[in-house]
C-alpha cells in the first residue's frame, strides 16, 4: 500500500494529507514508477517499446548492440584528401557535402520525425578531426568501427590535423599531465571532443535555406563589385577574400543539405510507393516525404513542417558536422506560432492538441536513440545518461509578458506521458507565468522525471544584459533579446534566436574540483593519494600557517592557477577552430555571421564565459571546519589534521566525528554560511571573473557537478569535512553535501540565498518526500515553496521525488524498475542505469518534508 504523508498542526489545525488520486492508495511504494507511463498513442507505445537506448553506465553502453560507425570517418577523411591546398572554410563545407552526398539513409517503421546521423540506428558517428585519443578509445573497445584496420588507419591520418595535435603544442608537458589527471581540473577540449552549441534554429524554420543561399550570393557579388572600385584600397579590399570564401562555404554546405533532406523525401516516396502496404502508413509516407523535400529548403507553414526542419538542423549541428552535447533552445516560443497555425487556425497541416502531444513524445524518442560518439571519460561521468539533451520553455518576453502557451503544455504534457530521461527540460519561473502551466511542471516533478529543473526568469536575463556590455563588435544582446534564452547545457543561460547564440564549448564549459584542491592545499600542492604528481604551485606547508587567512589564500593561489589553465586552453581551441574547424552551415543560418562574412568559430558578438567548480561545498564545509576546530577553537592542530588524513581517518574516529559534526552548509548556520558566502564569492566567483575569454568578458562560476562528483570523489582523498577518501563529492553547485541539511528545505533556502555575487548559476539538488507531493495539498505546498525561492533570488532548482523504499527495490530487481527515472546533477537518467557506487549517493540525499515551521516560513496557504 502507499505510505500517506504524517498529519501536521498548522494554522489553528489539524492536516492531513491523503493522496490526491485515490487509486494510487492499492499501489506500493516500491512499484510506483511503474505505473506512471502513458503513451499517448499505439504508436508511441510501440515506438518507445523498440527504443534503441544509447544510454551508458560506468563509461560502458548498457545496450551491448551500440557502436561506433564508421561512414562519417570515411567521408570526411576522402573530402580532407581531396581538398588539399583550398581554404580550410572551404575544405569543410566541402568534407561536411560528401557526408550528406553519401551517407546511408535511415527511415524506420513508425516514426514520422525522421533522419539519422550514422549509417545505422544502432550506430553513432566518431570525430578523428577533433581528438585522436577519443578515437582512439573506441578501437580498442567492444564498440570499435568496422573495419577496425580502416578505422585505425583514418584515425592515424588525422593525428597531424586534428584539433588535439594542434592544441597540446602550446602547453608544456607538465600543463597537459596535470589535465589529463582530470582530478583538479578537467581535460582540455581538444583532447575529448566535448562541445556545445544552441543553434540559431529560428533563421532554418521562418527563412528556409534557399533564402540563406540568396543572401550569401547576394553577398559575394557586392564584395566583388567592392573589390573592382577605383583607386584600389588594398587596406580594406584584401578583407573581402575570407569574406567571400566564408560565403562560398555557406553556399556549398546549404546546398548539401537541401540535397540531402531531399534524399530523405526520394527514400520515403520510394517506400511509400513500392513497399508499404498499409495504406495509411502509405499517405503517412507521402507527407513526409512532401515536408521532406520542402523544408528545410523552404520556410516551414505548419507544426509538422516545424518539427522536421528542427530536427534535421539539430543533426547538422550537433552530430553530423561537429558533435555537440545539449538540445538548446526555447522550444516553445520557436514553436508556438506553427502551433496556432496548425492546432487554432488549421491552415495548414491541421492537427489537434492531442496530436501535438504525440509529436513531442516521437521527438523525445528521437532524442532517446540519439547516439554520441563521447569519449570513454565522458560517457562516464553522464552516469545513466545518453547525452545532455536539454531545452527551456517558459519564461517571460520583453516586459516580462509571460511567454508560456499552449505549445508549452504539449511539451509538458508529452514528457509526463511518456517518461523518458531525455531531452530533460528546464522551466523559466517567473510570477507572472501561468498556473495552468506551472501545475503541468509540478506534475512532471512529482511523477519523479527529475525534470523540468527550474531557472529563476528575471535572473537568467539580467545576466545576458550584463555580458552584452563586453560585446567585442558593440552587439551584444538588446533588451528584447535577453529575454529569449535557454539553457545552452544544464545550468548557463545562452541566447536563442537569429544571431549571437553559443556557438563553441570554448565560450563556456568545463570543469574544476574544489575538493581535489583542498587536498592539495594541505600538501603543498602535491596530489599525494591519487596521481603522485605535483598537480599545482607550491603554497606552502600548512603546518606553517599562522592563520586561517593564510590557508585561504593559499586556497586562492591553487584555484586561480587551475582555472587560468583550462580556460586558456578553451581559448586556444577557440583560436584553431576558427583556423582549421569553421562550421559552414552554422553560420550561413547565423545572421551575424552572414551579415559579416565571418565563421561562426570566429565571429563573437555576445560573450558568454562560465566554467563549472564542481564539489565547490565539500571544499567549503572543509575550510569552515579547520577554522572552527583548528584556528578557532584550537581543538586541534593542523599537523593532527594532515596525519588523520593521510591515514583516512583510520585510528582517528573521535577526530573525524568532530570535524563531520563541524557547522555544515544548508542549515541556515550563520558561521557556517558566513564563510561559504565568501568562499563562494571572494575566490569561486571573484577568482574567475578576473579572466577575460576570447570573447573580451568575463568568466563566472557555474556550479553544476554532472556525474563528475562521483568521478571526482572517487580520485580525492579524505578531507576535513569527516569525508572518507574516495566517497563522492557534493552533488551540485551549491547543494548542501548529501545528508547534511538537516533543518528542512527552507533552511537549505536561507543559506542558498545568502550567495548573491558574480555567479552565473549555481546547481541546487533538493529531494522531496513523495507522500506529500502527491498529496492533494503537494501542488500548494510546492507553489509557495517556489514563490519563496523566486523572492529569495535563488538562481536555480531542481528536484528529486522519489523514495528510498523503490530505489532499494530497483537495487534489488532492476528489471522490474526499467521506468524508474532520478535527477543525478544537471541532468535525469534511468535510476537501473546508475553504477551502484552512483545510487547510493542519491539515496542518500535527506529525503525533505515540510513541517510547520517551514509552511509558515512560505505562507502556505492550506
Amino acid at each position: 500500500m502507499a505510505t500517506v504523508a504524517t498529519s501536521i498542526k498548522y494554522d489553528g489545525r489539524v492536516i492531513d494529507f491523503p493522496l490526491a488520486n485515490p487509486d494510487e492508495n492499492g499501489i506500493a511504494d516500491e512499484v510506483l514508477h511503474e505505473n506512471l507511463a502513458r503513451p499517448t498513442t499505439e504508436r508511441t507505445k510501440r515506438l518507445k517499446a523498440r527504443c534503441r537506448w544509447k544510454h551508458a553506465s560506468a563509461g560502458e553502453f548498457v545496450d551491448a548492440e551500440v557502436r561506433a560507425g564508421i561512414e562519417r570517418m570515411r567521408f570526411i577523411t576522402e573530402a580532407h584528401k581531396a581538398s588539399a591546398g583550398q581554404p580550410e572554410v572551404i575544405r569543410r563545407a566541402l568534407g561536411l557535402a560528401n557526408i550528406l552526398n553519401k551517407s546511408t539513409l535511415v527511415l524506420q517503421q513508425d516514426e514520422f520525425i525522421i533522419g539519422y546521423h550514422a549509417e545505422d540506428p544502432e550506430m553513432f558517428p566518431l570525430y578523428p578531426e577533433l581528438a585522436y585519443m577519443a578515437v582512439q578509445d573506441y578501437l580498442v573497445s567492444n564498440y570499435s568501427p568496422e573495419p577496425k584496420e580502416e578505422a585505425a588507419e583514418i584515425n592515424e591520418y588525422w593525428k597531424k590535423y586534428s584539433m588535439q595535435a594542434k592544441g597540446e603544442r602550446y602547453f608544456t608537458q607538465e600543463e597537459l599531465l596535470q589535465m589529463y589527471q582530470v582530478s583538479t581540473m578537467e581535460a582540455p577540449g581538444f583532447a575529448t571532443g566535448y562541445n556545445s552549441i544552441c543553434p540559431p534554429y529560428e533563421t532554418v524554420i521562418q527563412d528556409g535555406l534557399l533564402k540563406r543561399i540568396e543572401l550569401a550570393k547576394e553577398n559575394i557579388d557586392h564584395a566583388k563589385k567592392e573589390m573592382q572600385k577605383v583607386p584600389w584600397n588594398a587596406t580594406t579590399g584584401l578583407d573581402w577574400i575570407a569574406k567571400i570564401d566564408v560565403w562560398k562555404a555557406m553556399i556549398i554546405a546549404d546546398e548539401a543539405v537541401i540535397n540531402w533532406a531531399r534524399r530523405h523525401a526520394r527514400l520515403a516516396k520510394i517506400v511509400a510507393e513500392h513497399f508499404e502496404t498499409n495504406q495509411e502508413r502509405k499517405e503517412e509516407l507521402l507527407e513526409i516525404a512532401d515536408i521532406s523535400h520542402r523544408v528545410p529548403a523552404e520556410p516551414c507553414k505548419g507544426l509538422k513542417d516545424a518539427f522536421q526542419a528542427k530536427w534535421y538542423t539539430f543533426l547538422l549541428c550537433h552530430a553530423i558536422d561537429r558533435y555537440a552535447s545539449g538540445y538548446a533552445h526555447k522550444e516553445d516560443e520557436l514553436l508556438e506560432p506553427y502551433y496556432n497555425i496548425s492546432v487554432k487556425d488549421k491552415s495548414f497541416q491541421p492537427m489537434t492538441h492531442t496530436d501535438v502531444i504525440e509529436m513531442v513524445e516521437m521527438e523525445r524518442l528521437k532524442i532517446s536513440e540519439h547516439g554520441a560518439g563521447k569519449s570513454r571519460a565522458y560517457r562516464e561521468i553522464f552516469p545513466g545518461s545518453n547525452d545532455l539533451f536539454i531545452l527551456t520553455i517558459g519564461g517571460t518576453k520583453p516586459g516580462y509578458v509571460d511567454a508560456c502557451s499552449d505549445m508549452t503544455d504539449a511539451i509538458l504534457e508529452g514528457a509526463r506521458n511518456i517518461r523518458t530521461t531525455e531531452p530533460s527540460i528546464v522551466f523559466r519561473w517567473h510570477p507572472n507565468g501561468r498556473e495552468k502551466t506551472k501545475h503541468l511542471v509540478f506534475e512532471c516533478i512529482r511523477d519523479g522525471l527529475g525534470y523540468p529543473s527550474i531557472k529563476h526568469d528575471v535572473i537568467g536575463t539580467e545576466q545576458l544584459k550584463y555580458y552584452s556590455q563586453f560585446s567585442k563588435n558593440n552587439n551584444g544582446a538588446t533588451d528584447e533579446e535577453a529575454h529569449y534564452w535557454g539553457l545552452v547545457l544544464c545550468m548557463s543561460p545562452g541566447l536563442c534566436g537569429r544571431r549571437k547564440t553559443h556557438k563553441t564549448r570554448s565560450e563556456g564549459g568545463g570543469s574544476i574540483f574544489p575538493a581535489k584542491m583542498m587536498e592539495i592545499v594541505l600538501a603543498d600542492g602535491f596530489d599525494w593519494s591519487y596521481s603522485g604528481m605535483q598537480l599545482g604551485p607550491h603554497t606552502g606547508e600548512p603546518t606553517t600557517f599562522k592563520t586561517f587567512e593564510q590557508l585561504w589564500e593559499a586556497f586562492r593561489t591553487q584555484y586561480a592557477y587551475a582555472t587560468s589553465k583550462v580556460i586558456r586552453a578553451k581559448d586556444i581551441m577557440r583560436y584553431f577552430e576558427s583556423k582549421f574547424l569553421q562550421m559552414p552551415f552554422v553560420s550561413s543560418i547565423d545572421d551575424g555571421c552572414m551579415e559579416f562574412g565571418i565563421d561562426a568559430m570566429e565571429l563573437s558578438e555576445q560573450p558568454n564565459g562560465w566554467h563549472n567548480p564542481i564539489t565547490t561545498v565539500v571544499a567549503a564545509n572543509s575550510l569552515v571546519a579547520i577554522k572552527k576546530l583548528i584556528y578557532d577553537d584550537k581543538k586541534y592542530t593542523m599537523a593532527q589534521l594532515i596525519t588523520a588524513l593521510r591515514a583516512n581517518w583510520n585510528g582517528f574516529e573521535e577526530m573525524r566525528q568532530d570535524f563531520l559534526n563541524a557547522p555544515k552548509w544548508g542549515n541556515d548556520d550563520d558561521y557556517a554560511d558566513g564563510i561559504i558566502k565568501d568562499f563562494y564569492e571572494d575566490i569561486i566567483g571573484g577568482e574567475m571573473a578576473k579572466i577575460t575569454n576570447y570573447s573580451g568578458g568575463p568568466v563566472l562560476p557555474v556550479g553544476q557537478a554532472v556525474g563528475l562528483y562521483m568521478e571526482i570523489g572517487s580520485r580525492t582523498g579524505p578531507t576535513p569535512d569527516g569525508r572518507f577518501g574516495g566517497e563522492a563529492g557534493d552533488d551540485g553547485g551549491i547543494s548542501p553535501y548529501m545528508g547534511t541539511d538537516k533543518k528542512g528545505p527552507t533552511a537549505v533556502l536561507k543559506s542558498v540565498s545568502k550567495v548573491q555575487k558574480n555567479q552565473k548559476a549555481n546547481l541546487l539538488n533538493q529531494r522531496l518526500s513523495v507522500p506529500l507531493m502527491r498529496s492533494v495539498h503537494g501542488f500548494d505546498i510546492w507553489k509557495s515553496y517556489m514563490d519563496a525561492w523566486e523572492k529569495l533570488r535563488i538562481d536555480h532548482v531542481q528536484f528529486n521525488c522519489v523514495s528510498t523504499a523503490e530505489m532499494k527495490a530497483a537495487q534489488k530487481e532492476p528489471e522490474k524498475h526499467q521506468d524508474l527515472i532520478v535527477r543525478v546533477s544537471g541532468f535525469s537518467a534511468r535510476f537501473v542505469d546508475i553504477p551502484t557506487y552512483g545510487q547510493n549517493t542519491i539515496i542518500a540525499r535527506n529525503e525533505q518534508s515540510f513541517g510547520a515551521d517551514d509552511l509558515e516560513f512560505l505562507n502556505t496557504q492550506l
